[in-house]
């Protein structure tokens, strides 16, 4: 699990670079949030991933925190650096973790977490005009997470219906439509 956490890291850091000041208030795939949203909720992410890994509680309130201040886009990439370095220690992977005030598996929320990343990721790429490359076994994670979790997402209203691929669609056009997105747009 961790090299994937490691590739769907680079690879959303790399689009979180290419996120130009005058894009932010451009729409995304994620229904009612720009990219500054977007872009907030991804820094949000890269926090939770770093607590998680430390084995440290990740506050509910996260999630409203407006963190988009300086430079947020080295910030992103300190957060996952310091995240990776976190995941790589072997006892980082058992227990429970805190997220927002509800006990979780540590791999669980790993896995969450890196499949927010590549959604989300996906997502900022689309909205700012750049590509998201994604190795197959990393949206195959995504993919696995968001068809696990779809029903109890689609109920809270974080994925809308999964829209219908052609056979022959990559692994992260699967991941992208079961979680709602239409990956030709």
């Amino acid at each position: 699990m961790h090299p994937l956490m490691v590739k769907a890291v680079a690879e959303t850091a790399a689009v979180v670079r290419g996120v130009k000041p005058d894009q932010m208030s451009a729409p995304t795939p994620c229904r009612d949030w720009d990219v500054r949203v977007l872009a907030n909720h991804l820094l949000q992410v890269a926090v939770a991933l770093r607590l998680a890994g430390r084995g440290e509680a990740v506050p509910g309130g996260l999630w409203a925190d407006d963190l988009l201040t300086g430079d947020w886009a080295a910030r992103f990439e300190d957060e996952t650096r310091q995240a990776i370095a976190a995941w790589a220690e072997p006892s980082a992977w058992d227990g429970v973790v805190d997220m927002g005030g509800s006990a979780m598996p540590a791999g669980l929320a790993a896995t969450m977490l890196v499949s927010d990343l590549v959604i989300h990721g996906w997502d900022l790429a689309r909205a700012t005009g750049q590509d998201y490359r994604c190795d197959d076994d990393v949206a195959e994670l995504a993919y696995r997470f968001v068809a696990q979790t779809g029903e109890q997402g689609r109920a809270m209203g974080i994925y809308a219906e999964p829209v219908p691929v052609a056979d022959d669609a990559s692994m992260l056009e699967r991941a992208v439509a079961i979680s709602g997105r239409n990956p030709s747009r």
